[in-house]
Formats: structure tokens, sequence, C-alpha cells
């Protein structure tokens, strides 16, 4: 099972599926489709160009879905790479669902993005627990939401309060600065605090909820 990703905004955010590979090849056709004499795409500077994987055809069950349903791809394979020093050409990534320039490049879909817009690298799995962060990212996994009040009464998943509490899962290498690399002042296990809304959440397969956020987010560790 796939994992699952959604780009968090300035509002009530909803966790989403990351659009998982089918049988069915139904693919949202939002990218700009380069002419045909166009065999390859060379980035400049720190961009990536990226093969998008597929958007999600059917649901679970089996349902086809139509293409105004279809959750838009944010993971896939770096083609080429330009300066880039934490991702290279044959990494599987996972990047911001609105970052970037979508392309269609004899009948394929790619993105062309900053390395800056890269979320983590996935070696070899799609399990989002094993997410790599990269730069001053953190992996959270996030604490359950509460089902019930004080007083025993029951929530409804709406009126749940969102948590921003959780356990750090990884920890990237840290964000360059005047040549140096500023690594985050945190530690695997730790139980952390961070800001609402921020980052961009993620739906596990063992159901989990994991977020990925940045050092300068997480405002306390609770012990």
């Amino acid at each position: 099972m796939v994992a699952c990703v959604m780009q968090s905004v300035r509002a009530a955010p909803a966790v989403a599926r990351l659009p998982c590979r089918r049988a069915g090849r139904l693919v949202v056709r939002a990218a700009t489709a380069l002419p045909a004499e166009v065999k390859t795409v060379t980035p400049v500077g720190d961009r990536l160009f990226v093969k998008a994987e597929e958007a999600e055809a059917t649901t679970v069950g089996g349902i086809l879905l139509p293409s105004s349903a279809q959750k838009r791809p944010t993971q896939g394979t770096v083609q080429s790479a330009g300066s880039a020093k934490g991702v290279k050409s044959g990494d599987k990534v996972v990047y911001s669902k609105y970052a970037g320039t979508e392309l269609e490049l004899q009948g394929d879909n790619y993105v062309l993005l900053k390395e800056d817009d890269v979320i983590g690298l996935l070696p070899g799995s799609d399990d989002i627990s094993k997410l790599q962060p990269l730069q001053d990212r953190v992996l959270i996994e996030v604490e359950e939401a509460k089902a019930q009040t004080s007083g025993g009464l029951l929530l409804t998943e709406g009126s749940k309060d969102k948590p921003t509490m959780g356990k750090v899962v990884a920890v990237g290498p840290g964000r360059e600065e005047e040549g140096k690399t500023v690594a985050p002042k945190l530690s695997v296990g730790a139980t952390v605090l961070y800001q609402k809304y921020s980052g961009t959440e993620f739906e596990g397969p063992d159901d989990k909820h994991y977020i990925v956020v940045r050092d300068a987010d997480i405002m306390a560790q609770l012990a």
C-alpha cells in the first residue's frame, strides 16, 4: 500500500492519499506539452527534472475516478539534476504539492522544480515512515486526536482538535548557511510541539499520520 500525502495550507487542512500506481493509465493532463522534437530536458541551477508518478485512476474498491477527482501526483523519480547537492538522478522523491512546473514530454508527465521543493527521499519503499527528510525538515509521527472530551463526551471526526504534537521519526541533515551545515537540534524519539497548519501531512500504509515540518516550526520539546 502506498503512502499518502497532501500539502497543508493556512486553512483547516485534510489528509489526502498519495497517488497510487494502478492499472488503467488515466492521468490528469494539466502539464504544458513540449514540442515533439524535444527529446531531453536539462535543468539549470539547483533545479530537478522529475518524472511524476501517475494520478490515482481508481479507488481502493476499484471505482473509476473522473479526472476532476484524481489526486495530483506529488512523488516521482529524478531524471536529471542540475547543481542540486542532496538529490541525484535516480532518487525517488516526495515534493511539495504545488511546487514546480508540470511538463509533458513524449507522452509522459514530468515536473521541473527546485531542490528546496523536495521534502525528502523514499529509498526503495513507499512507506512514508521510511522517508529521509532533506535540509532542515523533520518527520514526525502525529499523536492521535482525542476521541472524547474530559467529561466523557464522544467527539465526531470534524469536532476533534487537530493534534500538533508527535514523536520525531527522522531528522534532515540541516540547511546550508554561509557555507556551513546547520543541523536541527532534535533527536529521533523526542516528543515535540509544532506550529498548527505548518508542514506537509501524510497518511502511511499503517493508517498512522505523519507530518514533515521545518525545524523552525517546532516550538518545544516535551518530556
